[in-house]
């Protein structure tokens, strides 16, 4: 499971590649936008507190149903279906969250990637970046941040020089 650097980071390079006006000022905003809902899918911890059960994590949240329906929210809310790429980019930068957890989560038993139709857990365990931070020195947890910085960062800084040049 990636730390939430990647997740932003990801996210954050998801809606730079599909935001309809890389040159407008809401840009960063945007950008911003789009590496918080990269994250979102781990509120679930919330349900882990309220209910004292690690089952939560990776759960419905983590689906790609879910995924599709914050996709039709966000392109409902937007309206007009000139900004309906603007509310899709914002729901594929949620739904970045679970394929990159699906990707990367070698432990805890993958995410609920099929919820409702089904309650397995898939993980395609690829490269285990930042399994469990919480059980880790903070030197390796930092070295992970760097790590995580180093891979996605500079897809974010292309896509972002690439599309504000290329309009």
């Amino acid at each position: 499971m990636p730390l939430p650097i990647a997740h932003a980071l990801v996210g954050a390079s998801v809606v730079a590649a599909t935001y309809t006006r890389p040159r407008s000022p809401r840009y960063l905003l945007a950008l911003i936008v789009g590496a918080s809902l990269a994250n979102a899918a781990d509120l679930d911890f919330l349900l882990v507190i309220a209910f004292h059960s690690r089952a939560w994590h990776r759960g419905f949240t983590h689906s790609l149903v879910f995924a599709a329906c914050v996709t039709l929210l966000f392109v409902f809310a937007f309206g007009h279906w000139r900004r309906a790429r603007d509310g899709a980019a914002y729901g594929l930068a949620f739904a970045s969250h679970c394929i990159l957890d699906f990707l990367t989560t070698k432990e805890g038993g993958g995410v609920e990637l099929l919820w409702p139709f089904s309650t397995d857990r898939f993980a395609l365990s690829w490269a285990g970046l930042s399994e469990l931070p919480s059980r880790l020195p903070p030197l390796t947890v930092l070295k992970w941040l760097a790590v995580e910085f180093a891979l996605f960062a500079p897809l974010l800084l292309f896509i972002w020089y690439w599309r504000r040049s290329s309009t």
